[in-house]
This record gives structure tokens, sequence and C-alpha cells, in this order.
């Protein structure tokens, strides 16, 4: 029997009662609409209007064994699948041509070639066991990863969130007074047998926490032998509570130097990335702003990297940074491209490169119904010489709106506009001309149901 449907078959049996099982996890749909992601009207593979509804339902079984012993795994269905995809077809049952969208009512599980489901339809996407000693917490297993305000490590379980980080990993974790340790190695890359070509990471923390403050520093040294890579990522992150006020920042920096798979030899890594995070609520108005640093490079072909990019997952906008731009038709649709064409993109998902700032304003209209309205302002941090002047990639605003209506439900839209600055607009391409100097409109709906 395949795995996914025993472990689904053993958490609903007799069995089962041997150990406490709980349940968390949501099912999202979300509505995205856009005009135009490509910048343009007048660019001869503009896109126009483009729309899309998707799916996923998330998972997060816990089998508690013991007191001490346990089991976590997260399994995502239809995670990201369009709604309409994986249409079923009719065949005539005369000719045996088989027909879609005409005579079909259907939606069905992805399926591979050979009829199998696709790994988008159920996957499991980590499972790691717990073992509580009388010193700390040992944790082994494919496990999620997140640190501080997420900018390095993101564990990607808000339901806004796509990606998610996740390590083949073994942690320790260990409270000592007021104090916590955290010692992990993890398997990055899994090479050939009996060869040092495996890449892999040792991980040191130590923090303190309490409800109103924390602080802690996150080390991670990553090496190749193989390819005589080495890199050391350092992770500073502080919290504080000063009554009404909130206050969160990190700071991240990565040395390295060595090989690359890819073919790229002796390069050598300094990059660095910050944020800085400031809150403030008096009664049903909320006020903030956002700062943050993702450093650039002025040679990005040379053997010298800075550029440093954050998490997918920390999201602050609609469009810039978190949508390919600029995007554009491609001549000929097909299912490789999708009908994209995404070799004109100047900027991608993930804040890169970048000087930001985002001061927001939010006010609870209602109990359970509230607004937020907030500014996207960014620059290139570092840019080739020929493009120094270019540096503005432009602004954003958006305007969110979350309501609440009953527990364990949450209906929440986004409205965006993006100004785009000279980044985009004096840009020329070769191959694809220029013109993307027109505004980008965005929506988003999202309904969420949680427990």
């Amino acid at each position: 029997m395949p795995l996914l449907p025993t472990m689904l078959l053993f958490s609903l049996s007799p069995l089962a009662h041997a150990t406490d099982l709980e349940w968390s996890g949501h099912y999202r749909a979300r509505g995205l609409i856009y005009d135009s992601l490509s910048l343009s009207d007048s660019n001869s593979q503009a896109e126009g209007t483009s729309n899309l509804v998707d799916h996923r339902l998330r998972l997060g079984p816990r089998w508690y064994i013991s007191e001490r012993v346990a089991i976590f795994a997260q399994l995502d269905a239809l995670n990201l699948e369009p709604w309409g995809a994986s249409e079923e077809y009719w065949e005539d049952p005369v000719t045996g041509e088989q027909t879609y969208l005409a005579y079909s009512d259907t939606v069905v599980s992805p399926t591979t070639d050979e009829g199998a489901s696709l790994p988008s339809s159920l996957a499991l996407t980590r499972a790691w066991g717990e073992v509580y000693t009388d010193v700390g917490r040992l944790r082994f297993g494919r496990v999620p990863l997140h640190w501080g305000a997420g900018i390095y490590l993101n564990d990607g379980l808000a339901p806004d969130a796509e990606y998610g980080d996740t390590a083949d990993r073994i942690q320790f974790t260990s409270r000592v007074g007021v104090m916590y340790l955290m010692g992990a190695w993890d398997v990055q890359h899994e090479g050939y047998l009996n060869d040092p070509d495996d890449m892999q990471s040792l991980n040191l923390a130590v923090a303190y926490r309490t409800e109103a403050a924390g602080i802690g520093l996150y080390n991670s040294y990553r090496y190749q032998p193989s390819q005589g890579f080495n890199a050391y990522t350092g992770d500073l992150w502080l919290r504080a509570e000063l009554g009404a006020a909130n206050l969160e920042a990190e700071v991240v920096g990565v040395y390295g130097s060595g090989n690359l798979e890819s073919g790229a030899n002796d390069i050598r890594i300094s990059a660095l990335g910050a944020m800085v995070n400031a809150q403030l609520r008096t009664g049903r108005i909320a006020l903030g702003i956002e700062g943050g640093l993702a450093t650039g490079d002025s040679d990005p072909d040379d053997e010298n990297i800075h550029t440093f990019t954050f998490d997918r997952d920390h999201n602050l906008t609609l469009l810039l940074f978190e949508e390919p731009l600029p995007r554009l038709e491609a001549q000929t649709a097909n299912e490789t491209n999708e009908g994209l064409e995404l070799d004109a993109v100047r900027t991608g998902e993930g804040i890169r490169n970048a000087l930001y700032l985002r001061p927001h304003v939010g006010y609870e209209f209602l109990t359970g119904l509230q607004g937020d309205l907030s500014l996207f302002v960014a620059q290139a941090a570092k840019l080739p010489e020929e493009e120094s002047e270019m540096k503005g990639y432009g602004i954003e605003i958006d305007a969110n709106v979350s309501y609440d209506p009953y527990e364990h439900f949450t209906l929440s839209g986004t409205l965006g506009l993006l100004l785009p600055g000279k980044y985009f607009t004096e840009y020329q391409d070769d191959d694809f001309g220029a013109d993307f100097n027109q505004p980008a409109l965005g929506g988003r709906l999202i309904g969420t149901v949680w427990f």
C-alpha cells in the first residue's frame, strides 16, 4: 500500500488509540488578478490582464507516542494547484478520440503519463521525530527551519507563504537558566556514495527569550569538501515589547569562498541583509515602519558575490519582489513555458539588492474587521556603473483588509498599485525592447479555514 494512504489509514484506525493524535493546518483558496505584470501596454509581447485561482490544503498531524516520544509530519494537498487544472476528458465511444472541456464537468487529481498521481496532489513535505530528554529536546528528520523575523530562515507556515525552508537535520536544543542552546547538523545535498561531494552544514544558536523580549545569534557553517567550498552565516536577531510599542531587528552576514558545482571557480562571498521593524498600537490605530537592506553587486559577472536575497516568504508587498517583473507573453505558448516569457525579468521573488522603507497605518473598524494601508519605496543598493542612474525600483501602495466573522475562518483582500522606477522605465533589452514604464495593478483575495 502507498505510504501516504497508509499513514492516513493508520491515523484513523483503532491502532492509533495507542497514541495521542493532534491535528493542525489550514485550507486556503487564493485569487489573484494583475494588469499588467509586463509594466507595458505597448511592448509587442505585453500580456495585459492575467488572473489565477489556486488551492492549498495543509495538514500537520502530531503523534504523541508517549510523554517522551513524538512524530510530526506535514502533508500538502493540491499545493498551489490552479482551479480548473487537470480536467477530466471525455472519450468518444465510437472514434476513441479524447475531448477536453466540451463535455467535461469534472476536475481530477493531476496524474503522470503513467497514471500515477503527481506530488502536487498529495505530498509528504516534512516528517520528523522528537525525543524529550531530561536535558533537552532531540529532533531528527526533515524539519521546518525558522529563525527570528524570517529574512534568512522562514518555515513558510503562514497562509500567504508559498515556499518554506526545510532541512534534513539532527538537532538538539537545551535550556540553561534563561538561555537556550541549539546545535544541529544538516545535509543540503547528497552526492555520490563514498565521495566527499555532499553539501552539509553545522549550526549553533544561542538565544534569550521571554514573552516581552528576545535576543539570539544563529551561526551556520556550510561546506562541500569536493569543491573546496565553505561559507559562514551569522544571524543576529532581537525583539522587544515596550508597552504599546514593538521593535524587531535582524542582521545577517554571509561570508565564504570556493568552487560551485555550476562551474564557477574561486568565488568569494561577502553579503549582508538587515531589517528593522517598529510598531505602535494605540486604541484602534496601529502605526508601523520597516526598513531594510540587501546588499548588491556592481559587477555580477566576476568571482566576487555581494548580493543578498531575503527569504522569499518575508512578504511585504503584492507586486514588487513578489512577482517576476516585467513578465511577458511567450511568442509561442506551450506546456514548458506555460505561455510566459521570463527572460526580460529584472526583479523576482524575494527582496534582493535593495534599500527599502515601508511605513504603514492600520485601523480596527469593528471587532474582527481590520484595514491597513502601506507604502513601499525601494531602490537598488548597488548597480554596474552603466546603470548607476537607474537605481529606483519604484513605489508600491497596498491596501489590505482582513475580516474574521467566525472562529477558524479568515477572509483577507489586498489591492496594490506599483509605479515603476527608472530601474524598469529606462531598461532596454536587446531581444524584448523597452517601454516598461506603465503602472501595474494587482488584487488578491484569500479565504482561509484554519485549525
